[in-house]
């Protein structure tokens, strides 16, 4: 039952990412008046169709995408006969057709806004990025902290703490009578006390505590793994109004700080393992929806945000089968003042399309293969 829940969800997550992607080069067709032959959600036989004031809206058997059919935006077959007709999009102007193109993603980015200012209302206003990010520099928000517990500490196998008798494991309160508030003032006075012996004091996990005289490495180490006790947040109970487009900004800019170490790191080791496993497919959608359904619907609308926003910025790519790539040739077209070879375009964006396909088979074949992995990624 479980299976079947997750994959009617893998279906509604799909279906409404593409209905709000295709329904803005609809809307945006009719704005400038090209004439759109079919609005089809899905591919293969139809299921639902009715015909309206000349387009035909669809319901397929394969809910997995979908498309908007709009004259002058396709098969060049026909080039010729279709361009005496008003509504051919190719007799629209560049900035027009230009804005036919971008549509759809404007659409994605916009349901994201909207949902993330749901989300976000209901988390007030603020959401958890994790230590690793204190630093971030956030548009139109401020990060603040809030503190959980002293600092969580674990013993090594050797060290100044082993030696000293400390508990196994506990809470770090004080060096010298100096409290120690978090991870980062704790190195800091370790530091100045290199080579030297400190009191420290400290408490196991039942609220035991003692004084501990604690050798200092040469290196301002004694042996100890620590946690953080800070959780830290992006703010928005600032900017209310605009949480929504500001946490957008945010999240691509955390996504490029986050993918930016990531390729260093493989750099640096030459294990690009990691770096794959940022890439993930329709098997990559399904876990993720399977571990958030749990997390309640404000959580699932903020997952389904980060997915329509991804959607759009993959669909902003340069790659000619995607909207990027049809902006792209259309703004070589307005510099040139001359329009390319309908038939070289064609091939040019149907190699990219069989490229895309071919690449997305591979992501497939790599989730297959480390499904183990992902799964251990969501429990």
């Amino acid at each position: 039952m479980s299976i079947v829940i997750n994959i009617l969800l893998f279906i509604v997550v799909i279906s409404v990412l593409t209905f709000v992607h295709e329904l803005g080069h609809f809307v945006a067709a009719k704005l400038v008046k090209a004439k759109v032959f079919e609005f089809s959600i899905g591919f293969g036989p139809k299921i639902l169709s009715k015909k309206y004031k000349g387009t035909l809206y669809s319901i397929r058997i394969l809910p997995l995408g979908g498309y908007v059919k709009i004259l002058g935006d396709g098969d060049p077959t026909k080039e010729k006969e279709d361009r005496k007709e008003k509504g051919n999009l190719k007799n629209k102007s560049k900035l027009a057709q230009m804005f036919v193109m971008l549509a759809g993603v404007t659409m994605n980015i916009l349901l994201a806004i909207i949902l993330y200012t749901i989300y976000l209302s209901s988390n007030g206003w603020k959401m958890e990025i994790g230590n690793t990010y204190e630093d971030f520099k956030p548009v139109g928000a401020q990060i603040t902290r809030n503190r959980v517990s002293d600092i969580p500490y674990e013993l090594a196998e050797k060290g100044g703490a082993l030696d000293s008798g400390m508990y196994e494991k506990g809470y770090i309160l004080s060096i010298n009578g100096e409290d120690i508030d978090d991870y980062a003032s704790l190195t800091s006075m370790l530091g100045k006390y290199k080579s030297e012996e400190i009191e420290m004091y400290a408490c196991n996990m039942e609220e035991e505590c003692n004084f501990f005289q604690v050798l200092v490495s040469d290196e301002g180490k004694i042996g100890v793994f620590t946690g953080y006790n800070y959780e830290v947040f992006i703010d928005y109970s600032g900017n209310k109004a605009l949480a929504g487009i500001s946490h957008s900004v945010n999240i691509v800019k955390l996504s490029g700080k986050a993918l930016s170490s990531i390729i260093s790191s493989a750099r640096e080791t030459g294990d690009y393992s990691e770096l794959s496993n940022t890439v993930s497919g329709p098997i990559g959608i399904y876990f993720i929806i399977d571990y958030f359904k749990t997390l309640g619907i404000i959580t699932f609308l903020g997952i389904l945000a980060d997915l329509s926003l991804s959607l759009a910025i993959i669909n902003l790519l340069p790659i000619p089968a995607l909207d990027g790539g049809r902006f792209l040739i259309l703004l070589i077209e307005s510099i040139i003042r001359k329009d390319l070879n309908q038939k070289i375009e064609s091939i040019i964006i149907n190699l990219s399309f069989i490229f895309l396909i071919v690449l997305i088979i591979l992501v497939m074949i790599k989730d297959i293969a480390n499904i183990e992995q992902l799964k251990s990624l969501f429990k």
